[in-house]
């Protein structure tokens, strides 16, 4: 066994593609130092918003105690509460003026004006502040103080232990882990191809050696792989001189609860669950591959367990049985508390077994060195009567693993878009919980705002009774009745965070924001009618008739107008107002639509473009494929259709295979959806009754069911690819050089698109095919909109790809017919 190991570990260590991976590690760290480097500070704005909304609140609060000390005197517990409120006031200076001056140590006077906050409510119930979000900023401040730390950016955290963290989440991620496996099983392929394992049974290698040997070296590869990644990620924190904020606490929510867990857990956690997963795919491939499987198969038998792993944490939740939590959902389960030492402990034990358990399956004979000859490991090419040169150009392909590399890929790629979507989907109680305290902040202020009007209302009365004696009638005042309802709005927020996660509390916290806000837009002046009033309360409606639950976590569908002011206007009211209106989901339908939505059709055309399409630049280069097309006289143009149809039937085929394969996982996982869901679809001009006209917006909208919405998506997908291809095959007609063409044809999709996008107002811009490859703008009707042209729809769209691309196609076949001699 030794033997192998060091002649796999000299081989690796002598390889040009070995120093690729520090490199790769350096260059993303120094990116994304660079981003936050760059980037403002968020957590500075955000502490420097908080405090001067507190600061404004406190000088009127004071400013009407001094008044009312003026007016007719203040008895001994208002006048402590007036001393309470001047200490709060030189607190409240100390920390906006250090946090202008972007000094961040503010800690010691952020408690001190926490406790004297306490003691003023203590003396006057004017609860100013959210109690829940106070209470989360003192335990926070204590954990600061307990370890002499100041606050620091948390958003852009380029010198502290939290970039060390971001670093670790994309390093240790299950990505790098199954690229580390594909890479592995590469590289045992390729030697066993070459006949290494033959030259090893003539050196009387055993079995268990040259198994072990492959799986060894790797080990020690993902060992040193960890330590070279948690060295550089930490670095920046050492030179620095801050790696003291490893203890810095971060906010995770249990429930309904905030619990404060110190950076460096996952600094532990990340790297350690990460190797020991690692290892557990590394043995498992090393069983799978000692039986001569492929690596399709390989693979497939891997990811299988892992992708019911996965199943099982969604749909059961958490269990210490389930080794994925190494790597996904292990914060709130495994962090809070201290099972992570515990959990670590079982999954190396778990790991042991199964490095036990496969000792006799690799030293067995069964299934090994059943090496045939050369010629046999590769199936030998019979055309059939019919498409010869389509059957060339895909055995080529699939020789190359072209295929089964797109595949992969293809599977990463919608896949992965599913299991972004499901993390959204479980993070659901913690965006619910910062929205019910958002909107309990907001009830706060509005809380205080008539409790002062309440206050200044008595204060009159009992000026007026100085003056004038005793009154005749006893006003009532008007005040308290909103101060009581803002009371029972506050109240109730705060037992809804006790049914975060009941299986109808979507449904709980709509009807309570819809109990809050029960005036239509109807009832309000139609010059204030914006495309998100309107269109929240037709979806309610249509939603409420067909009997589907709406996605929003809030109660309102927020439009893209909205979400172009979010962007432009930094109003704290409005940003508070989306978010709590998040979409989410985890059906396969709503999958299908962020899949769209997010865009990621680009990903997919580009993958197409760098590793499967061919061109006629391939069969200039001086390859054996050559000596094939030479034996009998073929045209040029018949070379050329065939690369053209080959490009679009596999482009298709690999496309429907996976995206169906997929689909049928995210049933399962989230089921299917409604697929009558109405979903807002904007146009430029009313043209019939169902279309609703925004006068503010200026802009008519009207509902389109989701399955209408995916199956056009379907059709300018359809489109895309066709004209995507025609381009690509009429470039590498022309360009000699396979590489070239793929980086032309990237170029020019990536050119046109941005000025497509950029200039998308100019006249006639409808006929410009690069416009459509936005598809769900398309399909919704946003770009008809920031063209402020009807003509930019699915139909126009798609014929204007189809006949672009047909054009570009017959381009091609144009010029001398030349027979490849």
């Amino acid at each position: 066994m030794k033997e192998v190991v060091h002649f796999i570990l000299k081989g690796i260590a002598k390889s040009k593609y070995t120093l690729l991976l520090p490199l790769a590690i350096i260059l993303l760290i120094t990116s994304l130092f660079i981003i936050h480097y760059n980037q403002s500070g968020a957590t500075q704005q955000e502490l420097e918003e908080i405090f001067k909304g507190r600061k404004i609140t406190v000088d009127h609060l004071i400013g009407r105690a001094f008044n009312k000390e003026r007016l007719v005197g203040l008895t001994e517990e208002q006048r402590q509460s007036l001393d309470s409120l001047l200490l709060q006031e030189q607190y409240l200076k100390e920390i906006y003026s250090k946090l202008k001056a972007n000094d961040l140590a503010i800690v010691s006077a952020h408690v001190a004006y926490i406790n004297e906050y306490d003691n003023y409510i203590g003396l006057v119930p004017i609860p100013y502040n959210n109690e829940k979000l106070l209470e989360i900023e003192q335990r926070k401040a204590e954990q600061l103080i307990k370890h002499g730390l100041p606050y620091t950016e948390q958003v852009t955290p380029y010198n502290t232990a939290l970039f060390t963290k971001q670093l670790f989440q994309l390093l240790f991620s299950p990505v790098t882990a199954f690229l580390f496996l594909l890479i592995f099983c590469y590289k045992y392929l390729s030697d066993r191809e070459n006949r290494l394992f033959d030259f090893f049974k003539v050196n009387s290698l055993s079995t268990r050696a040259i198994y072990y040997g492959y799986f060894i070296p790797f080990l020690l590869i993902a060992l040193l792989y960890i330590v070279l990644a948690s060295l550089l990620s930490i670095l920046l924190p050492l030179i620095t001189g801050n790696i003291h904020t490893i203890y810095y606490p971060i906010a995770v929510a249990v429930g309904s609860t905030i619990i404060m867990v110190p950076v460096w857990k996952w600094l532990v956690f990340l790297p350690i669950g990460w190797g020991i997963f690692v290892a557990l795919l590394l043995i498992l491939a090393t069983c799978l591959l000692k039986q001569r499987s492929s690596l399709g198969v390989t693979l497939a038998i891997i990811s299988a367990p892992f992708m019911i792993a996965y199943i099982l944490s969604l749909r059961f939740g958490f269990y210490m049985a389930n080794p994925l939590h190494l790597l996904v959902a292990y914060e709130a389960n495994l962090l809070v508390t201290n099972r992570y030492m515990s959990y670590l402990v079982g999954m190396f034990i778990f790991l042991i077994l199964c490095v036990v358990i496969s000792y006799p399956l690799i030293k067995s004979q069964w299934g090994t060195f059943r090496t045939p000859a050369l010629h046999m490991n590769k199936k030998q090419y019979h055309p059939y009567y019919k498409w010869k040169l389509l059957q060339f150009e895909h055995l080529k392909k699939k020789r190359k693993g072209h295929i089964l590399f797109t595949l992969l890929l293809l599977f990463g790629i919608i896949g992965g878009t599913v299991a972004v979507v499901n993390q959204q989907f479980q993070a659901m109680p913690m965006k619910a919980l910062k929205a019910i305290e958002g909107f309990q902040k907001f009830t706060a202020e509005n809380r205080t705002h008539w409790k002062m009007l309440e206050e200044d209302f008595e204060l009159e009365i009992e000026v007026q009774l100085q003056s004038e004696g005793e009154l005749e009638i006893t006003k009532e005042n008007p005040n308290t009745a909103m101060v009581e309802q803002s009371n029972y709005v506050y109240n109730m927020l705060e037992n809804l965070k006790s049914e975060i996660h009941a299986d109808d509390f979507p449904e709980k916290f709509r009807e309570a924001l819809n109990l809050l806000d029960a005036s239509t837009y109807k009832d309000i002046d139609s010059k204030l009618w914006s495309v998100t009033v309107m269109a929240s309360e037709e979806q309610r409606y249509i939603l409420e008739e067909k009997g589907i639950t709406a996605w929003p976590l809030g109660n309102h569908w927020v439009s893209n107008f909205d979400e172009l002011n979010k962007t432009f206007h930094n109003d704290e009211l409005v940003n508070l107002y989306q978010d709590r209106n998040t979409k989410y989901g985890n059906s396969s339908l709503f999958s299908i639509y962020k899949y769209l939505d997010w865009n990621i059709i680009l990903c997919v055309l580009a993958v197409f473009v760098l590793l499967l399409w061919t061109t006629m630049a391939d069969e200039r280069q001086p390859n054996p494929s050559i000596n094939f097309l030479t034996t009998k006289p073929i045209r040029v143009t018949s070379i050329y259709l065939t690369k053209w149809l080959y490009n679009l039937a596999i482009a298709y085929s690999l496309l429907l295979v996976s995206a169906i394969f997929i689909f049928l996982v995210s049933v399962v996982i989230g089921g299917l959806g409604e697929a009558e869901y109405p979903i807002l679809v904007y146009a430029t001009n009313r043209l019939h009754d169902d279309y609703f006209y925004s006068i503010i917006d200026d802009a008519s909208f009207y509902f389109e069911n989701l399955s209408t919405l995916i199956l056009k998506s379907g059709l300018l997908i359809f489109a895309q690819i066709f004209f995507l291809n025609s381009l690509f095959s009429l470039i590498g007609k022309w360009i000699k050089n396979h590489y070239v063409t793929i980086v032309l044809t990237i170029i020019i999709v990536v050119v046109g698109y941005f000025l497509a996008s950029h200039y998308i107002a100019m006249d006639g811009m409808y006929i410009n095919p690069f416009v459509y490859f936005d598809t769900w703008h398309v399909v919704d009707g946003w770009k008809s909109i920031l063209a402020r042209d009807s003509k930019v729809n699915v139909l126009n769209g798609t014929m204007i790809l189809l006949i672009s691309g047909s054009l570009l196609f017959c381009i091609g076949l144009l010029g001398k017919r030349k027979v490849v001699v």
